[in-house]
């Protein structure tokens, strides 16, 4: 315990924010698989912290984009909130700020790698920001999402950013006077069963693009698809012309 509570110390210089009750940012850390072996320690996990601080960002985020973006419609608003408080993006945030080194698993978790897992760092993030909410109120909480999203926000807005690389991959190549067949291969995968790894390919028209590797089929096709746009666009381009 001195040693997560050390840990917690340095955390909160890097979130930039002091907790008044450091009882909130202990919770915010808690998994439910900690939670399950430890009853008669822990009665609660950070799902609940989960739920708030998803409202949280959602409303942090949204009315930033409102306010700069005041001519579009409804469904930018929330197709671009969505891009920016994204699992990956959550989960990248937790990673700057080694919020894994101090998560609190169970012991099956944390051996397939629960502290590195990006929907268990995105949740984190999410306990962590209404932590804040709970002991500062909503104005700090606002402060530190934008502390730490501003990057995203500025990507997202700017255009820059695509989560879903295979689903722009697949729009790119159905664009008028442009239209070319992708097609994802998952060529290999090895490893053992908590530790596996997928190798995929894409093609446009028979064509090799990208290869790239992930911790499942849809990571893998993602990462590759993300290396396939610039190299699709080199091949092509001169088709738009």
């Amino acid at each position: 315990m001195f040693i997560l509570i050390l840990g917690l110390e340095e955390f909160q210089e890097k979130l930039g924010y002091k907790f008044k009750d450091i009882s909130y940012l202990e919770l915010a850390f808690t998994h439910t698989t900690y939670v399950f072996e430890h009853k008669g320690q822990h009665y609660e996990s950070n799902q609940r912290l989960e739920f708030v601080g998803d409202g949280v960002l959602d409303c942090v985020v949204g009315s930033e984009i409102y306010k700069r973006k005041p001519y579009v419609d409804e469904g930018y608003l929330s197709k671009t909130r969505s891009l920016i408080v994204c699992e990956k993006s959550l989960a990248k945030v937790a990673r700057q700020l080694d919020m894994g080194k101090l998560l609190l698993l169970g012991k099956g978790e944390a051996f397939t790698g629960g502290h590195d897992k990006d929907s268990t760092l995105a949740d984190a993030f999410e306990s962590v920001v209404a932590a804040v909410y709970f002991d500062g109120g909503y104005r700090e909480a606002e402060r530190i999402v934008m502390k730490n999203l501003q990057e995203t926000i500025e990507l997202a807005l700017a255009g820059k950013i695509f989560l879903d690389y295979k689903s722009r991959l697949l729009e790119i190549a159905q664009e008028k006077n442009n239209q070319h067949v992708i097609t994802f291969e998952i060529v290999n995968e090895r490893g053992p069963a908590h530790m596996r790894e997928f190798d995929a390919e894409v093609y446009a028209d028979g064509i090799f693009l990208s290869r790239a590797t992930g911790k499942s089929k849809k990571d893998a096709e993602q990462n590759a698809a993300k290396d396939a746009i610039d190299k699709y666009l080199q091949l092509f381009e001169k088709d738009k012309q």
